[in-house]
């Protein structure tokens, strides 16, 4: 964990209903099975290397892990609404969920591994297997019965559609066949075509006309329900595996990043080529797709014609610690942000155990085997590897270009130190085969050291010689300045002369850190974050844990909390205000303007507070440059919205008798009564619908000074929280 220390402007007690958002769902290893869009806006993604199942409900811009670490792998899913579905897999699984994958209910076709779902509705559906054997359900999936395939245990079922509740055809990739029922699936005859070929998805636009493909780019098509099939030109010879299709659009997917697609029900393709082998595919009405396979999810809008690369994933190596200095951060493993984490990409920097930057952009890296690297650039470049001490490096700290520390452990363990950019090295502790886990410089001379088994230790001349302080040692260790710092459980207020052991930290504790001498953070393995207030004297539950992951080192960054772990997860968790203040959005219909944004409201009109405007959404009575501006929960104001130009061009409201006016007509002065004492505010619109004099009051009887109006009619019109009220003036 590397920091700059940053004031927390405000932080409150979390929900309890919040959670922690995952920033790298999508690994380079894993592998979609099955993907598909319910609309252009919620969908589900099956990654079988991790037995996750991953959701999206903005059109996969961003992804939610929901199930995660399923033993039995998913290969084929089919969703019925936004919420409720099915998913098929390894070993004869079945998983229905009503929530969106938040949640499942289980039940079994058998052994053999399910490879595809079909249901024709929400209650009949069936599953092809790997033993050539199709299972019927009339009950959503809750029971299954065997139906006579009349195939062997090598014809696998590579794809299943039912046209209605009676017609339906499989394909058997092992066979070459196509399958066909006319009994709702309860018998099936081989349709095969001559010569063989080895299908592996279709599709039937109706009871008569349908399309496959299969290998080697083969692509067939019927229009008598299967009797006959005619080979189509494809343009490939790659294997295609998954097929998507939306009228006469069709996109296919295959081995080598090879693509096809056609836009008139399968008659001609023509090829693209992008990516690495594809798995799914999903194709909406209005032209989104999204294909799917190893690492990459590609996004289409034009049913296929163009692509571009949408989800691309990030390394799955676990993370053991990360460092920050300003928005910039950079992983163990070489994942790197440039916007306070919010998005991270590989850098090419290599891989490592630790690692730590400094403002100025220099740092290091070090990992097993004693690898070293060093960066002058943030790690957006680095110098090749030079060869480190024999250890395990778990934890670095450069103190500028030339003179780097490494710690670890536990064979040759101990920390050394480099002046030379990592040419040689000198041991500077040797303690025997200890482990140090984290270093903390406050200074060039100033620096602390942690590690297993009670190590705790300082030096006082820029790392050549260490003392033990006798704290409490552990992972982590954190200063805010040369006198408070903290470990684990323990806490200094006097640059580690002496320690005294807080409670309340997680035994698991991994990081701990502080934005300022009382408000601090410790970070457990399971994500359980405890804050205190009081310099870590007490502490208290803050966070919820986070689940299906292991943490192993976290930060304070720009208002956000970021937690790192296994398999290159990186979470985040907001708790006070970022240095840029997000923009809210606002919508328009007609003259009213509208903010989805939670949080305490005010609108403006031309950077004047509109009194009584402080609900979601503003009624524009005036022409005039709208913006709102809303504070959170946690007390962070936004930056003020893109201004919405409102012009009224004529009025017509009738005159509230509640209002009166006089001397009318006035010169100087005019006297305005109304029957509420509420603040409110005056515009005087001149004949053009112009505002031309605006004035703020309160009380039942006011002045308005009208000598700066030129003569003419006016409407005055007086806006508070009960409403809008008009009189008519005028100047002379």
């Amino acid at each position: 964990m590397r920091i700059l220390p940053t004031l927390l402007l405000i932080s409150v007690l979390a929900s309890a209903n919040a959670q922690w958002e995952l920033l790298t769902p999508i690994k380079n290893t894993s592998e979609f099975e099955a993907i598909e869009m319910v609309n252009d806006l919620v969908g589900y993604a099956a990654d079988r290397a991790y037995g996750t199942i991953l959701a999206t409900e903005d059109g996969g811009i961003t992804w939610e892990r929901r199930i995660h670490g399923m033993s039995n792998r998913v290969l084929a899913m089919q969703m019925w609404d936004e919420q409720r579905g099915i998913a098929v897999g390894q070993f004869g699984a079945v998983y229905r969920t009503t929530d969106g994958f938040r949640t499942v209910t289980g039940s079994s076709t058998g052994a053999q591994s399910n490879n595809c779902v079909f249901f024709v509705n929400d209650t009949l559906g069936w599953v092809g297997k790997q033993d050539g054997k199709i299972y019927r359900s009339t009950d959503g999936g809750a029971t299954w019965n065997a139906m006579q395939s009349g195939q062997g245990t090598s014809n696998y079922i590579t794809a299943i559609q039912f046209v209605d509740t009676q017609i339906g055809y499989a394909s058997c990739y092992g066979g070459g066949k196509v399958l066909k029922s006319v009994d709702g699936g309860l018998t099936w005859a081989s349709i095969a075509p001559d010569p063989l070929v080895f299908i592996r998805d279709l599709h039937f636009f109706n009871s008569l006309t349908g399309v496959a493909v299969g290998h080697a780019g083969h692509v067939i098509r019927t229009t008598d329900g299967g009797a006959t099939w005619n080979f189509m030109p494809s343009n490939t010879t790659y294997n295609m595996v998954t097929l998507s299709v939306q009228g006469n659009h069709l996109i296919a997917g295959g081995w080598w990043g090879h693509v096809i697609c056609s836009s008139d029900g399968g008659l001609t393709w023509t090829e693209q080529i992008f990516g690495p082998e594809h798995k799914s595919s999903t194709l909406t009405p209005s032209g989104f797709g999204l294909m799917a396979g190893i690492g990459k999810i590609f996004r289409t809008t034009d049913f296929g014609a163009t692509w571009q690369l949408f989800k691309d994933g990030t390394s799955s190596a676990e993370i053991s610690k990360l460092s920050f200095a300003g928005l910039i951060g950079i992983t163990s493993t070489a994942l790197r942000t440039t916007d306070g984490g919010a998005t991270w990409a590989d850098s090419g920097a290599g891989g490592g155990l630790g690692i730590h930057i400094n403002a100025n952009g220099s740092g290091s890296r070090g990992g097993g085997g004693g690898t070293f690297a060093r960066t002058t650039d943030f790690f957006a470049t680095f110098d090749p590897v030079f060869t480190g001490p024999n250890v395990a490096i778990r934890c670095t700290w450069s103190l500028n270009a030339s003179t780097h520390l490494v710690g670890g452990g536990h064979v040759y363990g101990g920390i050394y130190r480099t002046t030379n950019y990592g040419s040689t090295w000198t041991l500077v502790l040797d303690q025997g085969n200890i482990l140090i886990s984290d270093l903390w410089f406050v200074n060039d001379t100033l620096g602390f050291a942690v590690g297993e088994d009670g190590n705790s230790h300082r030096t006082l001349d820029g790392g050549l010689t260490w003392q033990n302080m006798g704290g409490s040692g552990g992972p982590t260790i954190f200063f805010t300045d040369t006198e408070y710092g903290w470990t684990r459980i323990g806490r200094t207020t006097d640059g580690g002369d002496t320690w005294t052991i807080m409670g309340g930290t997680p035994q698991s504790t991994v990081s701990i850190f502080f934005t300022g001498r009382d408000t601090g953070y410790a970070v457990a393995a399971s994500g359980q974050t405890v804050r205190s207030l009081d310099g870590g004297i007490t502490w208290a539950n803050f966070l919820p844990a986070i689940y299906n992951s292991a943490i192993n080192d976290a930060a304070y960054v720009d208002g956000y909390i970021i937690a790192v772990g296994g398999i290159g997860d990186i979470h985040r968790y907001r708790v006070g205000c970022p240095s840029t203040p997000w923009i809210p959005e606002v919508t328009v219909d007609g003259q009213t303007l509208c903010t989805s944004i939670p949080g305490t409201i005010q609108w403006y009109r031309n950077s004047v507070a509109i009194v009584g405007g402080t609900e979601d959404c503003v009624e524009a009575q005036i022409s005039g440059s709208y913006t709102v501006i809303v504070t959170d929960a946690l007390g962070c104001t936004s930056a003020p919205s893109l201004p919405v130009q409102v012009l009224i061009t004529g009025v017509d409201e009738a005159q509230c008798a509640g209002i009166m006016l006089f001397p009318n007509p006035a010169n100087t002065n005019a006297q305005l009564e109304r029957p509420s004492d509420t603040p409110a505010t005056v515009f005087f619109i001149d004949v053009q619908g112009r505002v031309v004099k605006e004035e703020h009051i309160s009380g039942t009887r006011v002045l308005l000074d009208v000598s700066g109006l030129n003569a003419g009619a006016y409407m005055v019109r007086v806006i508070d929280r009960d409403g809008v009220s008009t009189s008519r003036m005028v100047k002379q």
